[in-house]
């Protein structure tokens, strides 16, 4: 009778599979919608109502990723040594309290100084969350279902996406304290959700504490920390001496920054250039959440039998495609084809780039390679608002002179995945567990 929800929605995967999932995606939920809140709104803040020019809003954001950076190399550092629930919840609280931070910053009008300081904390926060959430996937999942995995846990961001754009629309044309303060209340939700329901993952805790359970006494001094007695930058370097997966790293950085647009750029555009309502771009931000949610699952296993690059050609096309119809988009119908659009390249591109980092690495380095990924991640993602921003001050209402140079970096991606394919195994480059065999 269900059986038509298992084709758009892992079901079956959620619940008859493995229940630490399960928790992971309710915890993202949670986390992803108490972000939503408020990420497309703060520019609009800003930037309307404080009256920052772009410039300043991207370079706000531009420095808030330099942060994250940092985030996503200790976040994946941390995992690796404490493992990776702790640094899940710890991200979450933090985030938290900075969003409680904003609330009260917009209450009293602080300046502009206090939001570049929250902002960069959050995106810290925010960044720290990714290794140790990635980790835990390549943990429980093995073979052509962790690309399954990976899916399920977008869907669990992005169903956030949907709910919480919807949610910040109607808070920002109301009062932006409240908007952060429920974001706030959210956040700290999805942190002790997690607090309580995950489970450790990371193998060499869960193997000690089977062993304590067992003889405890065999192990009077063990206790139960990594085996790793100072920070790893010796491991740090055998990922960046990898030289295909750096290669890996610095196309994905260039889709990052197109990636990127999708927040600050996007949401100003909309309602200062194509004139639609907070609400309206609520709902645009929605339709993006909803598409993921619909779509990830058949996505990803309609793409199963072909190489990860393939994927990752064609929804890189998709997004040059997508952000190309933003040109020409005035209107509200017209923005949301072209959020449909870009979208798609979304679905198509992020379970196969994750699912490439975890082929790379070892389960022994696992996060720190998700952790050198997450540091191009956040130099993308730190690039692409600072120059939406310099671009919307210098297109001056040109709405092609702003996206047309977004959609050209995108097909310069399309040139890099292509390239990438060329140096990968064709074992390498597929939805299962590998080793590092690559062709000539």
């Amino acid at each position: 009778m269900l059986g038509w929800l298992d084709r758009v929605f892992p079901r079956r995967v959620l619940f008859q599979r493995d229940r630490r999932l399960l928790h992971l995606f309710l915890g993202r939920v949670l986390g992803s919608t108490g972000f939503a809140i408020v990420i497309p709104f703060l520019s609009l803040y800003l930037h309307g109502e404080r009256g920052v020019p772009m410039s300043l809003v991207g370079g706000i954001f531009f420095f808030a990723a330099l942060a994250g950076a940092v985030g996503q190399v200790v976040g994946g550092e941390l995992t690796d040594r404490l493992g990776r629930k702790i640094v899940i919840v710890g991200s979450q609280l933090l985030r938290a309290a900075t969003f409680v931070g904003f609330g009260v910053a917009v209450l009293v009008h602080a300046p502009i100084l206090w939001f570049f300081l929250l902002t960069s904390l959050s995106a810290l926060a925010g960044r720290a969350y990714e290794p140790p959430s990635g980790a835990m996937v390549a943990d429980i999942a093995v073979g052509s279902a962790r690309a399954e995995y990976y899916a399920v846990l977008r869907i669990g961001g992005n169903l956030g996406w949907a709910i919480g754009p919807a949610i910040g629309g109607f808070l920002a044309a109301l009062s932006y304290p409240t908007l952060f303060l429920i974001a706030a209340a959210v956040l700290l939700v999805a942190g002790l959700f997690m607090a309580f329901m995950l489970e450790e993952t990371l193998p060499h805790r869960v193997s000690h504490s089977l062993e304590v359970q067992e003889a405890t006494t065999l192990l009077p001094s063990s206790t139960g920390t990594a085996p790793l007695a100072r920070f790893g930058f010796e491991e740090l370097g055998q990922a960046l001496r990898d030289a295909t997966f750096v290669r890996y790293c610095v196309v994905s950085l260039i889709l990052f920054t197109v990636m990127s647009q999708l927040i600050s750029t996007l949401s100003v555009y909309a309602v200062q250039w194509a004139g639609v309502s907070k609400v309206q771009l609520g709902w645009l931000y929605t339709l993006n959440g909803l598409m993921v949610v619909l779509l990830q699952f058949p996505v990803v296993r309609a793409l199963a039998p072909y190489r990860m690059t393939t994927a990752l050609v064609a929804g890189s096309i998709l997004y040059a495609a997508g952000y190309a119809m933003m040109g020409v988009s005035h209107h509200l119908a017209l923005l949301l084809a072209a959020m449909f659009v870009v979208t798609l390249g979304e679905i198509v591109t992020t379970p196969a780039s994750m699912n490439l980092v975890a082929n790379f690495s070892t389960v022994e380095l696992r996060g720190r390679y998700m952790g050198v990924y997450g540091l191009f991640n956040s130099f993308g993602w730190s690039m692409g608002p600072l120059m939406g921003g310099v671009l919307l001050d210098f297109a001056a209402g040109r709405s092609t002179l702003l996206w047309t140079p977004i959609g050209g970096l995108a097909l310069v991606a399309t040139a890099g995945y292509w390239d990438l394919r060329r140096r990968l195994s064709p074992a390498m480059d597929r939805d299962k567990e590998t080793r590092h065999e690559r062709s000539a």
